[in-house]
């Protein structure tokens, strides 16, 4: 087929749009120590993806390692520049998102509208919305050996266990952590919470 006549021509670099069967993932899985695999595959979260992905192979080891990392990504609205607002944040809200209340002393919120003459007006630049462009959102996945073992052994909570060591951010946490910098606000966070999901 296709996709076997170009890994035969001897690339450096292959992209697929989309994993659509497992016929896809059995022919790249004994190349990729080879070739650099950009490989979409339709999932929730970077696990949901590897399991997908092992699924696929319909061999763990192989499948384990053939993957050197998986990343999920989301867009979520940027607050305008020109109008967002500051306000001092509730602790209690603080801790129930996991947040630090000892070291976020203030946070932004959308507003569209800002005061021309003593009157508020919307906004010229977000014409009111409040949000201005898009940011991504990203949860990284890097599988050393340890991990990969763990991903072979069908191990998820070892491997989820693993990978927090590794300091690696859930979407949800990557997403708040942009809140924090100034850059959106909780309510965009919370208008995509069942995608970045409630994991722990």
């Amino acid at each position: 087929d296709r996709l076997g006549a170009m890994l035969r021509s001897d690339p450096q670099v292959v992209m697929i749009e989309r994993l659509r069967d497992p016929s896809t993932a059995v022919i790249v899985a004994p190349y990729a120590k080879e070739i650099r695999f950009y490989l979409g595959v339709p999932a929730e979260d970077t696990l949901k993806a590897a399991r997908t992905w092992v699924k696929a192979v319909g061999d763990n080891k192989k499948a384990a390692a053939s993957l050197a990392g998986v990343v999920s990504q989301r867009l979520i609205r940027k607050l305008c520049e020109t109008c967002k607002t500051a306000y001092t944040p509730d602790p209690a809200a603080l801790r129930k998102l996991n947040l630090p209340a000892d070291k976020v002393g203030q946070l932004y919120h959308s507003s569209g509208q800002v005061v021309i003459r003593d009157k508020p007006q919307a906004c010229p630049l977000c014409h009111g919305i409040g949000y201005r462009g898009r940011i991504g959102v990203f949860e990284v996945m890097v599988l050393d050996d340890q991990a990969r073992q763990f991903l072979a052994a069908g191990n998820e909570d070892q491997l989820r266990s693993h990978l927090r060591k590794q300091k690696m951010l859930y979407l949800q946490e990557a997403a708040l952590a942009k809140v924090v910098e100034g850059m959106t606000d909780i309510k965009e966070v919370n208008r995509r919470i069942d995608d970045f999901g409630r994991r722990k």
